[in-house]
Formats: C-alpha cells, sequence, structure tokens
C-alpha cells in the first residue's frame, strides 16, 4: 500500500500541471544533470514536441536558461512543447575530442552521445514525447553538440539549431552515411571567437579547432539535402537602433522535401551571443554585439514547428 501511495505520488509529479525540475542521470559514472520545464497544459493524454538547449563552453544548464531569461519555458506554456537543458561535464561538451583537449569533455572523450541518447529515451518514459519532434539547440560548443548529435543520431532528433556557430571541419570529415536533416544556423558576422569565415576558433587568442564557417555549412548541407544553393532572403526589422545591429533571414527552399529545410539568420555586425538575450557590458567588449532585433527563441521554436509534419 505504501509502495502504491509512493508510485501515485511519482506519476502525479510528471503528469500534472507545470513544472520546472532539476533531475539526474547516472551515465558512465558520472552523475549527470539536467533541468527539465513542462508547460501548463501538459496532460498524458497528448504527445509534446521536445527542445534540448544546450549551453555553451563554460556555461550551465541554468546559465543558458536565465541568460535567455527563460523564454523558451514562456514558449513552452503558449505553444506546449516541453524544454530540457543538460549540463555538460565541468560545463563543456565532447562535440568531438580531435578538435582540441582544453575542455574537460573533450579531453577525457566524455561519450556526450551517448548521454543525450540514454536522456532522450528516459524523457520519453518519464513523459509524452512526440518521438518524431525532438530537437537540439545551443550556442558556441552546444551547438557544435548539436551538430555531432544530428549526425549520430538522425533516429532520435529530427531538427537542430545552431547559434554563433557553424559546422566543425572534423564532425564533417569524419561523418560517414549522414542522413538528410534540418537546421537553422544563427550567426553574427563580427563574432570574434568563432569566426563566421571558415577558420579557427579562437579563445584567449588559441586555437579551439578549425570550423568550414557559414557558407561552406551551407553548401554542405545544400548537397547533403537538395536544397537550392540561392535563397529567399526576408528582412528583419531594425527594431533596436542602439544594438549596432541588422539582420537577414535567409530560406533555402526544397521543392522536392518541404520539410528538409536549411534557413540562416544572419546578423550583420553581431557577436558571439544569442540575439535577444541579457545584454552583459562587461563582457560586451569581448564577445560582441547581442542584437535585440528578435529573439532567438522565436526563431527556433517557429523553424522546429516548421519541420513538424
Amino acid at each position: 500500500m505504501a509502495f502504491r501511495c509512493i508510485l501515485l505520488m511519482l506519476l502525479l509529479k510528471v503528469y500534472t500541471g507545470f513544472s520546472q525540475n532539476k533531475d539526474f542521470l547516472i551515465h558512465d559514472n558520472y552523475k549527470r544533470s539536467y533541468i527539465t520545464y513542462l508547460p501548463k497544459t501538459y496532460s498524458i493524454d497528448k504527445q509534446y514536441p521536445l527542445i534540448l538547449v544546450l549551453h555553451g563552453g563554460g556555461g550551465t544548464a541554468n546559465q543558458i536558461m536565465q541568460s535567455t531569461k527563460a523564454y523558451f519555458n514562456v514558449l513552452a506554456d503558449k505553444n506546449g512543447f516541453i524544454v530540457v537543458y543538460p549540463n555538460g561535464v565541468k560545463k563543456s561538451w565532447n562535440d568531438n575530442p580531435k578538435r582540441d583537449t582544453n575542455s574537460f569533455s573533450r579531453k577525457k572523450n566524455i561519450d556526450d552521445v551517448s548521454f543525450i541518447k540514454n536522456l532522450i529515451e528516459l524523457l520519453e518514459l518519464k513523459y509524452s514525447i512526440n518521438p518524431k519532434a525532438v530537437f537540439a539547440c545551443g550556442i558556441s560548443n552546444g551547438g557544435l553538440m548539436s551538430q555531432t548529435l544530428i549526425m549520430s543520431l538522425p533516429d532520435k532528433i529530427k531538427a537542430v539549431g545552431m547559434v554563433a556557430s557553424n559546422f566543425g571541419s572534423i564532425q564533417i570529415e569524419e561523418s560517414k552515411n549522414v542522413q538528410p536533416f534540418s537546421i537553422l544556423f544563427i550567426h553574427g558576422t563580427a563574432d570574434p571567437i568563432f569566426p563566421y569565415q571558415e577558420g579557427d576558433i579562437q579563445v584567449f587568442n588559441k586555437s579551439r579547432g578549425h570550423v568550414l564557417g557559414i557558407y561552406k555549412s551551407i553548401a554542405y548541407m545544400c548537397n547533403l539535402n537538395g536544397n537550392e544553393k540561392f535563397p529567399i532572403k526576408l528582412s528583419i526589422k531594425n527594431k533596436a537602433l542602439n544594438d549596432n545591429c541588422t539582420s537577414e533571414h535567409s530560406i533555402f527552399p526544397n521543392p522536392k522535401n518541404p520539410y528538409l529545410k536549411i534557413e540562416l539568420i544572419k546578423v550583420t555586425n553581431g557577436g558571439h551571443t544569442w540575439p535577444g538575450a541579457k545584454e552583459q557590458r562587461f563582457i560586451s567588449k569581448v564577445v560582441g554585439n547581442t542584437t535585440q532585433d528578435f529573439n532567438a527563441c522565436d526563431k527556433l521554436w517557429a523553424f522546429f514547428k516548421s519541420t513538424i509534419d
């Protein structure tokens, strides 16, 4: 009888109302943590999309949630999806151990792909999730990890969003039999850390690995998916005149398969930042400008939603 009461309490915690919980998962002898946000309208009678939001190098799950003003949570309440913010080991992700060994995760070759796979499977057991609507996005190191995840787990993740990041060269060189997927890039042209054009990631004047740059990343995706290489360009209203940025949205059509999407939001003069996030003036000289013309959370959710068939 006592066991039944405990089980009922656990089910009520999981399946009713909205909640924000910090939970743990033991993986490869590491105690991994993640924050889950359930929308106010959550019900076991409906399946929900799942968005995994990956922090950047040196960040945490709570940090990216707070710096983005918890806006994914607001959107989750309005639109009905689940948000999960996982933590990397010692504030880093192992997107590829050959990129560099400056972070703990890459130095120790932490199996973050397996961790995320297990996390998704655990979440699908705990919550009512649409397995065909699981997405990942992240900034910087979290963006690179999103690339690695979708190339490694095409049966688990439908589409990704990369903020202040583009394709790592080593991931492209080593990836074989990559399946077509949808992707949204959001990147500033004046990013001082993660180059918009092909080059090396630079952190305190030290290389953190080579990246293709936006244009070669998009060319790779057009060849993979069969999307047209000449985009439809849409302007984004310059609402914040004092952020020193303007933005443009490019869509690369795919007439044969409209659900295979490639999109780019180019932030001219934008830095290594999340558009719409809290402005931190004391580090703006290091990371550059943060545009307030749009919120990346809005654009990412709209993009992910458009891929659900």
